[in-house]
């Protein structure tokens, strides 16, 4: 099989290094090399002699567009695809005249960039068939194509006023369980994810498991700040400032990680968590706040602020036990009717019937994610969420349809369920 030959240009190491593994799962693709700025970029291409180049548009020294212009002209059978935060027309028009073949607007799902990668490299090896392209002149109709490129991205432009004039505050999810080990890390991470993607949302992953956060280590981010860092920042928090010590992953999704050790835990109070929260919601779309299992301060205060709170559940007594406590408790503080029961490894038969489940806890199950720890295990092992590292696995179909649903606002119901099972009697006891 002849494999494509990819060659990333991106000024953080981090993105290059995601980019690269996401990649990896892709057979007929190989990345052969990576670049810091546009200057190496060029140097690259000469040694390197890629097929596709994926180059970010905003980078020091050179810059994407300079870099693409000059390698149209350097290395015409060389396919760029400028990649890019920035999903304005300008942009796109700025990148397509210097000669870029595609432009991907952050953030990207695996698909689509394998797709694209594709594309260009099929069209780059017919152009070069034709004599006349032999110098990288654009083909017929190629002003008619970004045209309707724009349209289907960008939609017309008379629509963005009416976009831009009242801007909705962000929706804060607060994924909780009563027990360790239920899953919600992973449900987090993914559903995260799955928001930025298909959604095309700014979305914000918080890490309030401050003394065991695993987000970090789930996405593979070894170098950054973390929440403890911003805790002891002095002087006024901003939105500014808290861009800072943000992490952007290579989905799309800004990630703030917990400490890296436990006792830095006391750093962070409940007033810095409301101001975090307060302004994270006035410039993101979506903010997901995973949290540690207790009802400790900062935990409270993070599920007073959420529209919506996913308590992550299983089908095993004792986590169902410390489901019932929690949904006492936060029918206390009156949080039940934004509570919404996500069932993790729903399809493992345990004995305890779905049904069983809903009227032991008096609410009926939101969300199903599905069982598959082999293909889980390995995303996490991989540093890569697995919704992208296997996109096609019911598990990722299931972080999916979640997003969906929450994308869309959709509420679930459910009939009154007959009969009193194992764990009505349970609880009844």
């Amino acid at each position: 099989m002849v494999k494509i030959k990819l060659l990333i240009v991106d000024d953080i190491a981090q993105t290059r290094k995601d980019i690269t593994r996401l990649l990896y799962f892709e057979e007929d693709m190989i990345v052969v090399g990576e670049a810091a700025d546009g200057a190496e970029a060029l140097e690259k291409m000469a040694e390197l002699q890629p097929d596709v180049v994926l180059m970010d548009i905003n980078m020091p020294q050179t810059d994407g567009i300079t870099a693409t212009e000059k390698a149209s002209q350097l290395f015409p059978d060389v396919a760029v695809v400028i990649i890019s935060i920035q999903s304005e027309s300008e942009y796109l028009k700025k990148a397509m005249v210097a000669g870029a073949r595609d432009y991907l607007v952050k953030p990207l799902s695996s698909e689509e960039m394998a797709a694209t990668i594709r594309t260009v490299y099929k069209q780059q090896q017919l152009r070069f068939k034709q004599p006349q392209n032999c110098h990288g002149v654009p083909a017929p109709g190629a002003g008619e194509q970004i045209a309707q490129r724009e349209h289907v991205v960008f939609g017309s432009t008379s629509d963005q006023p009416a976009k831009l004039e009242e801007k909705a505050l962000g929706h804060v999810s607060v994924l909780f369980s009563g027990k360790g080990g239920a899953g919600k890390t992973t449900i987090a991470t993914n559903l995260a994810v799955v928001i930025a993607q298909q959604g095309k949302k700014r979305v914000a992953l918080l890490d309030y498991d401050l003394q065991f956060g695993d987000i970090a280590v789930m996405l593979n981010l070894t170098e950054g700040k973390n929440i403890c860092d911003l805790a002891q920042e002095d002087g006024l928090l901003t939105p500014m400032r808290i861009d800072c010590y943000l992490i952007r992953h290579f989905s799309g999704v800004d990630i703030l990680p917990a400490p890296l050790f436990p006792q830095d835990a006391e750093y962070v109070k409940p007033s810095l968590t409301e101001q975090i929260l307060r302004l994270l919601k006035e410039s993101y779309d979506y903010i997901i706040v995973d949290t540690a299992a207790t009802f400790d301060e900062v935990t409270l205060l993070a599920l007073d602020m959420a529209d919506l709170i996913h308590l992550v559940v299983t089908r095993d007594i004792s986590t169902i036990k410390n489901a019932k406590t929690s949904l006492k408790i936060m029918e206390s503080l009156n949080y039940r009717d934004k509570i919404r029961v996500v069932l993790n490894r729903s399809d493992q038969d345990l004995g305890v019937e779905i049904a069983d489940l809903e009227k032991g806890l008096e609410i009926t199950v939101a969300h199903q994610i599905t069982s598959d720890e082999k293909t889980a295990t390995s995303a996490i092992n991989k540093g890569v969420p697995v919704v992208l590292s296997h996109p096609a696995a019911e598990i990722s179909k299931s972080f999916r349809r979640m997003g969906e649903r929450i994308l869309c606002g959709r509420r679930v119901f459910a009939g009154e369920r007959q009969g009193k099972g194992m764990i009505s009697r349970i609880f009844s006891l």
